[in-house]
């Protein structure tokens, strides 16, 4: 029988309570029944599998006899600073850069944004990239902070071994290059523009603080085709093969 994975943050051994959201798609959905052998995972490295000893109404309680860590899945952390896409195309970003491995998601504010997201949108988006996590057998949940400006996000370069700012420019510094030239673990910071491109004060003020101009390739592509083209790059470019060890 296919053991199904749950979101569990609070993952540690002996017995633990799923949230109400898992709970409801253990009973509603999967069916599962007590006995039942499940794989859950807390979002940042940890797995463990458990049995479910308990249904209640609406709350499933399992028992975890060990946990494991995973380390992260690439060479690269990847952060995207995305200026998202309108609505109905925001979920696909989310959903497929999850699958391909991104680190955390930072949703900014540009000068020609399209869209101008709120928390209930991020709260959305988390759940979004809870799901794809699970289907791609991920234990990493991307990180999906509020919107921030350009400015904020600015700020925060330091805090990365190196950056890039994507554009459509084919006679820029490919970004399978950049991507190349960086050591194994390095974090990395990937500024992703809205439809209309990054102004031109934008791209300057990047560049001056140290984000290497990137291309991919020589196609004007929309919003969530770069944020995926980036991630996939990253996921092509090499995996951690070390395996987990119990804790």
């Amino acid at each position: 029988m296919r053991r199904h994975r749950l979101f569990c943050p609070a993952l540690s051994t002996g017995s633990v309570m799923l949230s109400p959201e898992e709970s409801h798609h253990v009973i509603a959905s999967l069916r599962a029944k007590v006995g039942h052998e499940v794989i859950l995972f807390d979002g940042v490295g940890g797995e463990g599998v458990g049995l479910i000893v308990r249904i209640e109404r609406r709350r499933v309680y399992v028992d975890v006899t060990q946990v494991t860590h995973r380390p992260f899945e690439l060479r690269h952390r990847i952060t995207l600073a995305v200026a998202m896409t309108k609505t109905h195309r925001q979920g696909y970003l989310i959903e497929k850069s999850t699958e391909l491995g991104v680190a955390a998601i930072w949703p900014i504010i540009a000068d020609r944004s399209v869209s101008r997201p709120d928390a209930a949108a991020v709260e959305r988006w988390s759940r979004r990239a809870i799901e794809a996590a699970k289907q791609s057998n991920r234990s990493w949940v991307p990180t999906i902070t509020a919107p921030r400006t350009f400015s904020e996000c600015l700020k925060r370069l330091g805090d990365f071994n190196a950056s890039s700012i994507t554009h459509a420019d084919s006679a820029l510094v490919p970004f399978n290059t950049f991507l190349s030239a960086q050591i194994d673990g390095a974090s990395l910071l990937v500024w992703v523009g809205p439809e209309g491109g990054w102004s031109d004060i934008e791209r300057d003020l990047a560049v001056k603080a140290g984000a290497v101009p990137t291309t991919l390739g020589p196609m004007v592509l929309r919003t969530e085709t770069a944020a995926v083209a980036v991630c996939a790059a990253a996921a092509m470019h090499g995996v951690v093969t070390v395996p987990g060890q119990a804790e």
